[in-house]
């Protein structure tokens, strides 16, 4: 199960840097600014979350 979830935060925090990289470049455009704003802020919580949850599960050691 571990290793589940830490397949999952690892591809959420992917997700979420393609996302923060996507509403930079949206930004540069007037008319999409504010989205672009939005997509930033949740792609960094999502990238907390990501980070969090593969952090929390990660193990070095032997499985036991």
């Amino acid at each position: 199960m571990k290793e589940t979830l830490v397949t999952i935060g690892i591809i959420l925090a992917i997700i979420s840097v393609i996302a923060f990289i996507i509403g930079f470049i949206m930004l540069f455009f007037e008319s999409q600014r504010k989205s672009g704003l939005k997509v930033m802020l949740f792609s960094v919580i999502g990238f907390v979350i990501g980070f969090g949850t593969c952090f929390a599960n990660f193990s070095l050691g032997p499985m036991h």
